[in-house]
């Protein structure tokens, strides 16, 4: 089996984690408050439901304690779209 040649090198920083940050301002949620996000226009109200729904669960499970946040479907005023609360 022939040998490869890769070059070894040491004290290459590591790139920082663009992942880790929240498109949504959850951490500044206290129990009870809500936001609405509105409906884009060519968004599919469930595809939106469950990105958000998505991004609750992520968010809340690194919570100590754990975060639980309700997500519903709204028209406030003649606005579509879907509000977060956070339960707890």
């Amino acid at each position: 089996m022939e040998e490869i040649d890769i070059k070894i090198e040491s004290n290459i920083p590591l790139p920082e984690d663009t992942r880790s940050g929240s498109t949504y301002p959850f951490g500044k949620m206290g129990v009870g408050d809500s936001m609405f996000l509105q409906l884009k226009e060519g968004d599919n109200a469930q595809r939106m439901k469950n990105r958000l729904s998505q991004a609750t669960r992520t968010f809340g499970k690194k919570q100590e304690p754990q975060w639980h946040f309700v997500i519903r479907y709204r028209l406030e005023g003649e606005v579509s779209g879907v509000r977060i609360w956070r339960k707890s």
